[in-house]
């Protein structure tokens, strides 16, 4: 018989030595996990990417808001999104804002994705900071800006 055995990481069902036979019926060589507390379970559960594992990994969900990964402020993609965010504002608003930095990213899945950016950028020398908001949908190529407004 064939044992199920997780494709990645640790099985949260397969943790310590807790086995039991199979029933007689398959002649009692394969393994089957038996049931783990729920502490074990949950601790498991941070590094299981098991395909026979019970307990679902972690996903993005949408709508919900999330920080970018630690340095993304300095991903040329964003940058480029935070550029364009600052030029369609200009152009709307007839101003004349640079462009500095990227102090923040945040993002959402929705039907695409909205990125959430605090830009810092040059008002007549003196420098402020700016929320923006830029939805891209990239199997279609658009991309607009949804809100710009001063950091609170």
């Amino acid at each position: 018989m064939r044992s199920i055995v997780p494709l990645r990481g640790i099985c949260s069902l397969a943790l310590g030595s807790g086995r039991r036979p199979l029933s007689s019926s398959t002649g009692g060589s394969a393994q089957r996990p038996t049931h783990r507390t729920a502490a074990a379970m949950a601790k498991a559960a941070r590094s299981c990417r098991g395909r026979f594992c019970r307990v679902r990994p972690r996903r993005p969900m949408f709508g919900s808001i999330q920080d970018a990964p630690a340095g993304y402020e300095k991903n040329p993609e964003a940058i480029e999104l935070a550029r364009f965010a600052v030029a369609e504002h200009n152009t709307k608003a007839n101003t004349a804002l640079e462009f500095e930095k990227v102090v923040k990213v945040r993002g959402q899945l929705v039907a695409g994705t909205m990125h959430y950016f605090t830009i810092e950028v040059n008002e007549g020398g003196a420098r402020k900071l700016y929320e923006a908001k830029v939805w891209v949908k990239e199997w279609e190529s658009i991309k607009g800006l949804q809100e710009f407004k001063p950091a609170d």
